[in-house]
């Protein structure tokens, strides 16, 4: 996998097309702006509730998307409300079915879902990475997953382009399972922000 951001992709279209007849394009879009966001908790399994911010973002996300005049699959989205909420105005602009998969939701904090990010750090993070006792999913838990995801999603849509809606630390993670890297390494997204891999 590489990635791109949006603005680089039609120029990279353009250049592959005369060289490759297959190919999979995933677009990873990270969901909009939710009221737990501005409470700065880790949301986890919640379901979320996005702001009409998050929801302005996901729209100009959608016209950005459109904008490409890229021949879309479909939209799978993590079965997450707010994730679902974007996914749906996605949908709308685009005219896509939805499918969800409980495989692209974000990291599960377990007992410690909804703490604030603050109260996170001052007990859980050490040397740049999260260290929680008890059932909540670890590094390798997460990457093992989203690896698992592109497996499944390559699988499924060997010569497709798709947009997947998905949570931040998730998203980090599929990129990182293509650099075969933490995801510390990989920069993290903005709310409703697009980036791009292919295989």
């Amino acid at each position: 996998f590489i990635y791109f951001n949006c603005l680089d992709f039609q120029l990279f279209l353009s250049t592959f097309a005369k060289t490759s007849k297959y190919i999979m394009v995933i677009y990873i879009v990270r969901h909009g702006q939710t009221e737990e966001n501005n409470q700065k908790i880790l949301q986890g399994h919640m379901p979320g509730k996005l702001t009409e911010q998050g929801r302005e973002q996901v729209r100009s996300t959608a016209e950005e998307l459109s904008a490409l005049n890229v021949n879309f699959k479909c939209i799978i989205s993590s079965d997450l409300k707010r994730a679902m909420d974007s996914a749906d105005i996605i949908s709308g602009r685009l005219k896509l079915p939805v499918i969800p998969m409980e495989m692209l939701r974000e990291r599960d904090w377990g007992e410690y879902t909804g703490l604030t990010v603050t109260e996170g750090k001052e007990k859980y993070y050490h040397d740049g990475h999260w260290d929680f006792p008890g059932k909540a999913e670890s590094d390798d838990g997460i990457f093992e997953r989203a690896k698992k995801a592109l497996e499944t999603l390559a699988e499924q849509y060997p010569d497709d382009n798709i947009i997947i809606v998905t949570h931040g630390q998730f998203a980090r993670n599929l990129l990182a399972v293509d650099k075969n890297c933490s995801y510390h390494d990989i920069p993290s997204f903005v709310n409703a922000e697009v980036r791009i891999l292919e295989r």
